[in-house]
């Protein structure tokens, strides 16, 4: 089951990227859009926050968030044949320390360090006891913690960011850290603004994950350790003052760089989120996506599953 939650952050990867676009676009995009906290995860990450980038004057430095996420999806362990129905729960919340940004070749140049936790659960409406290849569903269940320190560049439609993050999962069932990951990621965005209330986005990023992954003694170490390059396309549809409705594709390739494997993984992932503005700090989203995986190693399932989430997210700036 390790195998798919360390798959399961792999949606959370572009939500890192959605989020770095929901801080850059907001010349283009009503303030009424609200900022999704990252998730890596990478990945995470519970898909369907704010994608277009939100450009706003850092006033306040210290920034706090939470975010509570319901997701009911078609293939719960992400398995190739007899994909069993679920729910997952995800809860985060964390900091982030906003520097302060200054000029630099005819953009803005600014940074952030932040940390998080959050938390999976599994079966939360069907029940912990839910069966799963013969065992209790809620085996699954993790906890992450992860930090980051990021970049970021913004010039007219251009947005560009570097990033170090670092994360840590513990086995909910065992009390015990079964994958540790450092990772080195990059974006480039081009936005283009039709309309007042309409925005697109396109980009391009990529990273070097390096990975520990406690297998007792059963995989050579760096096992996972791997790279990515991926294109993301986002759309914005502001609807009234509070409503945004947001399209997204994301395509990723991932190459496994351990000399002993010969393995490249194709995941391409759709999202439509729809998004509510209930007041200044406080926003709640419905997002309804697709995911697959095709792996060129034949022993790694080739998954497929159909994911309707809903969540809310509050944010205070201090």
């Amino acid at each position: 089951m390790k195998s798919a939650q360390r798959s399961l952050l792999r949606p959370a990867a572009w939500i890192v990227a959605a989020g770095l676009l929901t801080q850059t676009i907001g010349a283009a995009a009503p303030a009424a859009i609200s900022t999704a906290p990252e998730l890596f995860a990478g990945e995470m990450e519970d898909v369907g926050p704010q994608y277009l980038l939100l450009e706003k004057p850092r006033v306040r430095a210290l920034e706090a968030w939470a975010d509570l996420e319901l997701t009911a999806t078609s293939n719960a362990t992400l398995v190739e044949s007899d994909p069993t129905s679920s729910t997952i729960t995800s809860a985060q919340a964390g900091v982030t320390w906003h520097g302060a940004t200054r000029e630099w070749r005819g953009g803005q140049l600014g940074w952030e360090v932040g940390a998080k936790v959050q938390s999976y659960r599994y079966g939360f409406i069907t029940g912990p006891n839910q069966q799963v290849n013969f065992l209790e569903i809620d085996r699954n269940d993790f906890d992450l913690i992860g930090i980051h320190l990021r970049g970021d560049w913004r010039r007219g439609g251009w947005f560009a960011a570097g990033a170090f993050r670092g994360m840590s999962l513990r086995s909910r069932a065992t009390d015990h850290v079964f994958y540790e990951e450092l990772d080195l990621e990059w974006q480039v965005f081009r936005t283009w603004s039709p309309t007042a209330r309409r925005t697109f986005a396109l980009g391009i990023e990529g990273a070097g994950r390096v990975s520990r992954t406690d297998s007792f003694g059963l995989l050579p170490e760096g096992w996972n350790d791997r790279v990515e390059q991926g294109i993301v396309v986002v759309f914005d549809q502001a609807m009234g003052l509070r409503w945004h409705l947001q399209p997204a594709i994301r395509v990723l390739a991932t190459r496994y760089t351990h000399s002993g494997r010969h393995r490249t993984d194709w995941h391409e992932n759709g999202r439509v989120t729809l998004s509510y503005s209930l007041a200044r700090n406080f926003d709640l989203r419905l997002a309804v996506g697709y995911d697959q995986r095709d792996s060129s190693e034949r022993w790694i399932a080739d998954f497929r599953k159909w994911d309707l989430g809903l969540a809310a997210n509050a944010h205070w700036r201090f």
